[in-house]
């Protein structure tokens, strides 16, 4: 999947990632898309690196552990969540880093 092109590193747009995402124990790496209307499923996914990210979705504020939509606290970066259909607008993603992680990636498709 190739990565996204947008010069803001926090958005995420249809069917690209983020490489080399980190973070330190107990912070977030933030991202956000546009969902278009009529949109029928949205697939957000984390993996690879090191360390412990948990994935969190919000369809409305940035997701955090405390306000959050969905989320997959697995062990290890390899997370997936499946939005079905997704109202059109902004959707927000975080990774929570459980413990610090590095060069992770994140990518959505719809």
């Amino acid at each position: 999947m190739p990565e996204c092109t947008s010069a803001d590193t926090r958005e995420l747009g249809k069917n690209c990632r983020r490489s080399g995402v980190s973070a330190t124990a107990g912070n977030y790496a933030y991202f956000f898309l546009y969902v278009p209307a009529g949109t029928a499923r949205l697939v957000i996914t984390s993996s690879g690196g090191t360390g412990n990210a948990d994935l969190y979705y919000s369809a409305g504020s940035w997701a955090t552990t405390s306000a959050y939509t969905q989320r997959s606290a697995g062990s290890g970066n390899d997370e997936t969540l499946t939005v079905a259909n997704p109202a059109a607008g902004y959707h927000y993603v975080s990774l929570y880093a459980a413990q610090a992680f590095s060069g992770a990636s994140v990518q959505v498709e719809y």
